[in-house]
């Protein structure tokens, strides 16, 4: 869960002790089922004008039930909100609802999207909104999590760590739920990432079942449970960051953020004699020689840039506290010995000049040559000089070490035998849980989720809340038989060849571990975020190519080329 930032100065509280904070598990409350729904606005699945859906589930609309399997595409052409099913068309009005009813235990009870195979478990909500589709799911929070915890941490996650991530994340959720717009949370950053569930995620979704109701309180009321993906070695407050209380965070170093090897670091080395190579780059050595100009002016030298240059850093630090106790700082103070040239006097110039008549009348007059600030020598400037750099419209940009787009990252100098190391931390805006320092805590420490969330929320308290919702009794059998002759299968697209020779090193696969109604991504890029080249039917046959990083595979067919996920695929030779 990642928020916009807004930084603002505040004064923080005073550290506390907070590991003998008490952190108890409360008396269990009740929840309404309507309070533990989460309306999530789908936005990664960019309907747009049309959309199609796979009921891998049992669902109805209005009257109108639906076999396991059936493929539908919506529309909303001409403004108006049209379903397709099976050469029929209806008009759904305003909205169409697909209401998602029991099944038996160990079957799928989902949607998937547009042929993409995570499954969405909760009754469908399609809507137009300027001339486009906006679906919004309704879905019980212990589901959602299914689909939330293993994208904002990773299911490789220690278990530990993974049901603290869940435990923030369903009170995030709930203390959400039922407000009055269209939806409660969107599925990207603004809120929380969701992306469906998928079977494979088995670690996360024990992790939820292991914490099934337990949520965070201040007071009586659900807590913020803020967190970030790495506070860069300090917890922040909301004070600071959205300018909200909340006394169960509190402002305190984390060490165990800034041991975890993966948090997100960027450094560079400023050796301490740049010799005939620029200080960081030109760009910020030409920064701090404009820096340097007042102080050079001050002491007599030429206060042009061109006119200096350092030779040595003899100090560096970190200055001006964000706020109190706050390690966000604001300068950078650099020491520095250099070398400037003096501005030529205009006595000097007036001593030089000579007048063309004072010249013997038959020779050319030959003007001396007078000397110009440019071409003055360099002399060592006896003392040191000290400049303050801007750390985030200076020294950040120019030397790359910017890691937010809000200006929140934690700067640290470290003076080694190479030069003096300037590191940048922090990624998000810090605020509560560090997702990285959880997955420290668990994997090093051996910590549970009870410590964890005692260091990263000393304030609060654990309870646990009734959040199981009833979903829609199961259609009636009778209503899901085919009357009459059987149907005939929709027809299904025919497969494309794939029996070109084996090159070295490639082999032979298939589509099979995924529903037989479902459809695999083909994507120009081994990643989920590049586009979708063509949907694989199940049962595609597929030459592997290659395997340019762990989890997929470079793929092709005859007519076609790609990249899939290797755990929707089976090799057969």
């Amino acid at each position: 869960m990642k928020k916009g930032l807004r930084i603002r100065r505040g004064t923080a509280g005073l550290m506390i002790c907070i590991l003998l904070v008490s952190f108890l598990f409360l008396p269990p409350l009740n929840a309404t089922a309507d309070s533990s729904v989460i309306r999530v606005l789908l936005t990664r699945v960019e309907p747009g004008e049309s959309m199609t859906l796979s009921l891998d589930g049992s669902y109805s609309i209005g009257e109108l039930t639906f076999q396991r399997g059936s493929q539908l595409m919506l529309s909303c052409a001409g403004g108006k909100l049209i379903v397709y099913y099976e050469g029929m068309a209806f008009q759904a009005g305003k909205e169409a609802v697909f209401v998602r009813h029991a099944v038996p235990d160990g079957q799928e009870n989902g949607i998937r999207i547009n042929g993409g195979y995570p499954l969405y478990c909760g009754d469908m909500h399609i809507t137009m909104a300027e001339r486009q589709l906006r679906a919004v799911l309704h879905i019980a929070v212990e589901e959602y999590l299914l689909g939330v915890v293993p994208y904002e941490m990773n299911d490789a996650f220690p278990p530990e760590a993974l049901k603290a991530q869940a435990i923030a994340a369903r009170t995030y959720a709930l203390r959400k739920a039922g407000g009055s717009g269209a939806y409660d949370v969107v599925d990207n950053t603004n809120d929380q990432v969701y992306r469906g569930y998928l079977k494979e995620n088995s670690r996360a979704a024990q992790a939820v079942r292991d914490t099934e109701g337990v949520c965070a309180f201040d007071g009586k009321k659900l807590a913020n449970c803020y967190y970030t993906a790495s506070n860069g070695g300090q917890v922040e407050i909301p004070e600071h960051v959205w300018g909200q209380e909340g006394s169960y965070i509190t402002m305190h170093t984390d060490p165990y953020d800034v041991e975890n090897p993966e948090s997100v670091v960027k450094s560079v080395l400023l050796p301490r004699e740049p010799k005939d190579k620029p200080l960081g780059g030109a760009d910020f050595e030409q920064a701090l020689l404009l820096l340097l100009s007042e102080p050079l002016s001050s002491l007599g030298y030429s206060g042009e840039a061109e006119d200096a240059r350092i030779l040595r850093i003899v100090g560096m630090e970190m200055r001006d506290p964000a706020w109190e106790g706050s390690l966000v700082m604001n300068t950078l103070r650099m020491t520095v010995m250099a070398e400037a040239r003096r501005p030529v006097s205009q006595a000097m110039l007036d001593d030089e000049e000579i007048s063309i008549f004072q010249q013997p009348a038959t020779a050319s007059p030959v003007p001396t040559a007078l000397p110009t600030p440019q071409q003055a020598p360099f002399a060592a400037v006896e003392q040191p000089l000290t400049v303050d750099v801007p750390v985030f419209s200076c020294l950040e940009p120019l030397l790359g070490l910017s890691i937010n787009p809000s200006k929140n990252e934690i700067i640290t100098v470290e003076d080694t035998e190479a030069g003096y190391v300037i590191a940048s931390r922090r990624y998000g805006h810090g605020v509560g849980m560090s997702q990285r320092g959880a997955q420290w805590m668990a994997a090093q420490y051996g910590w549970d989720y009870e410590q964890i969330l005692r260091f990263y929320y000393p304030g609060a308290s654990l309870r646990k809340i009734d959040t199981q919702v009833t979903p829609a009794p199961a259609i009636d059998s009778d209503y899901l038989a085919t009357p009459g002759p059987a149907a005939t299968p929709t027809p299904r697209p025919t497969l494309m060849p794939a029996e070109s020779a084996l090159q070295p090193g490639e082999w032979r696969a298939a589509v099979t571990n995924i529903g037989v109604n479902s459809y695999l991504n083909l994507r120009s890029a081994p990643s989920l975020e590049a586009d979708v080249v063509r949907q694989l039917y199940y049962g595609q046959k597929l030459i592997v190519t290659g395997q340019p990083q762990e989890g997929w595979l470079q793929v092709k067919t005859d007519v076609i080329e790609g990249y899939v996920m290797e755990q929707f695929t089976e090799k057969t030779e």
